[in-house]
């Protein structure tokens, strides 16, 4: 959506008015930052599964911080599920689930480490 796909229509609940599907340049700029912030959450989940270090950080925040990524997913996918937009609702909503439900198991199964 930032790069100006024409896929506006499917975000922000489906109430932002766009230009053949292309979201304003404001909307963009939001997409964007939702983007690094998605980037920062995958990082919590890869690195409390171990896959990526995170020396700073110990097992116990790491696991602190992805049940409150599974709680705000859990919230996402109810906007979702809820959206006008068939593509917010269907297919976001199903990605949404299935990341509700792999990043609780993550959490409940990540290797322990020296800092738990």
């Amino acid at each position: 959506m930032a790069a100006g796909l024409p896929l506006g229509e499917a975000t922000m609940g489906g109430s932002v008015t766009t230009v053949d599907g292309v979201l304003p340049t404001g909307f963009r700029v939001i997409a964007a930052v939702s983007a690094g912030i998605l980037g920062g959450f995958a990082w919590v989940v890869l690195a409390r599964a171990g896959v990526v270090s995170a020396r700073r950080l110990s097992d116990r925040s790491l696991a602190w911080l992805t049940w409150g990524l599974v709680g705000f997913l859990t919230l996402n996918t109810v906007g979702n599920l809820s959206a006008p937009h068939p593509v917010e609702r269907y297919i976001m909503g199903s990605t949404t689930i299935l990341l509700v439900l792999l990043c609780g198991f993550v959490a409940l199964r990540a290797p322990r480490g020296e800092n738990s």
